[in-house]
């Protein structure tokens, strides 16, 4: 191969700015520094993450009960679904020592949770989430409570502004968050318009059929401590406590908390919501905790 001769000019001007390698820029100080306490990205404020409050996205909160539950000690990072690696919160990192001592990060989705959970937890009394009674009353809360709350947070338009605004946009007035809001709100009508087609949402027939559900839950509930009579509370416990604690201790606005006061009509939902949160989420009983709040705008 033939060199070509590099032009004088270049020359003189490389000559006079020699190349250099400069080292790597840290990472700055508040990227998470990976230990070996598992860390649950999730829905959550820095503050609440640092207390161990619980989440203010039931998805999330339904798998920091269960880790909760098993004993798996783990820490909460605030994230956001676009650093999710499948689109969509929680996911776990932890890092565990291979065969040849070195340290690797493995990353669990919010698919793979559960068995991870149940692998790395403790031995529970649970009843088998695979039954298909429990898949019946999953569908239940995945399905009917699940688009009441979509509706009640999103497209009531006070809880919207005050509730899902601050929550999930920030607290701040600014273009980028109203653009948000309304692409959050535009994602939860897609969502509950896949049960009710037809492109008009009846609100009353949403939170009726909300109703409902919560009925079945808690007739399906009684008198038992843990759902399905389990020794100790299991993955539906986790999913019904993760609507209920939000239901009851958001501050709806007082015209548009009809899924708080459908809650508030089971005293045995109370009751297993309060177990959970005195047994897992002490912090979380504060003086304003669990308080009707329905009531104020």
């Amino acid at each position: 191969m033939v060199s070509l001769p590099i032009p004088q000019f270049l020359k003189s001007l490389f000559d006079s700015f020699p190349l250099r390698t400069y080292p790597a820029n840290p990472l700055p100080s508040r990227c998470p520094k990976f230990g070996t306490t598992p860390s649950l990205y999730a829905f959550a404020t820095p503050e609440d993450a640092v207390a161990g409050n619980p989440s203010f996205n039931p998805s999330c909160l339904k798998w920091q009960a269960y880790l909760k539950f098993y004993g798996v000690e783990f820490k909460t990072v605030p994230s956001n679904n676009h650093a999710s690696p499948t689109g969509a919160l929680p996911f776990i990192i932890s890092q565990q020592k291979s065969m040849s001592e070195s340290m690797e990060v493995e990353v669990v989705p919010s698919d793979k949770l559960a068995s991870w959970i149940e692998e790395h937890g403790c031995s529970l009394d649970v009843i088998d989430t695979d039954s298909a009674q429990v898949k019946a009353f999953l569908v239940l809360v995945n399905n009917q409570l699940r688009d009441a709350w979509l509706y009640a947070l999103y497209l009531e338009p006070n809880n919207s502004q005050d509730l899902a605004g601050k929550l999930y946009c920030g607290s701040s007035v600014s273009a980028v968050s109203s653009f948000l809001l309304r692409q959050a709100k535009a994602a939860a009508r897609q969502q509950v318009l896949q049960a009710y087609p037809g492109g008009v949402l009846d609100p009353r027939r949403i939170y009726a059929d909300a109703g409902a559900a919560l009925e079945a839950i808690s007739t399906m509930l009684g008198k038992d401590t843990w759902f399905f009579g389990g020794g100790d509370p299991g993955l539906f416990d986790a999913s019904v406590f993760a609507y209920t604690h939000l239901i009851l201790n958001l501050r709806w606005h007082t015209g548009e908390n009809t899924l708080f006061r459908a809650v508030m009509e089971h005293d045995n939902l109370l009751g297993h919501e309060r177990r959970i949160r005195d047994a897992f989420f002490p912090e979380a009983n504060t003086p304003d905790a669990n308080k009707p709040l329905g009531s104020e705008s």
